[in-house]
């Protein structure tokens, strides 16, 4: 079943390749407001039994992601996008169990035949899934990247 949710998770999502690591560029106030608040309603996703009590699915490490651990919604990919509602969140292992890095965003590109620019403009990348119609974005929003929230 594993390899069934995973393969539907790579049909449904883009994450960033192997290597690369995500920064944030300076984004629009408007733009800092929509990630602090995805911010404060990821936070409670730092307990990883809560992110399945809510519907993410572990999808556990995909190599071409580098060590990164996917809890997906599936029921979150439509035709919609939210802030405070990411389809995905990434973990890594750490002393303390897993730790929660971020979040990441897909839309179906049938829905769309651009990528939303629109959405949280200049928070990071959209990409297509080499072969599988769906734009996603990873946002590092709990990695420490240098990200300007304010208050953390």
């Amino acid at each position: 079943m594993r390899t069934t949710l995973r393969s539907g998770f790579v049909a449904l999502t883009v994450l960033i390749a192997v290597g690369t690591t995500p920064t944030l560029r300076a984004t629009s106030e408007t733009v800092q407001g929509e990630l602090a608040r995805a911010r404060a309603a990821t936070a409670l996703y730092h307990d990883v039994e809560q992110a399945l009590a809510d519907g993410y699915i572990d999808f556990g490490t995909t190599p071409s992601e580098g060590e990164g651990i996917e809890y997906v919604n599936l029921g979150l990919v439509d035709c919609s996008l939210d802030a405070e509602r990411p389809e995905a969140l990434r973990y890594v292992e750490s002393g303390h169990g897993l730790r929660l890095v971020a979040v990441e965003y897909a839309i179906p590109m049938a829905c769309t035949s651009e990528p939303p620019e629109d959405f949280l403009e200049g928070a990071g990348d959209w990409e297509p899934e080499p072969g599988v119609p769906v734009w996603s974005m990873l946002v590092p929003i709990w990695s420490g990247s240098s990200l300007d929230l304010g208050d953390r």
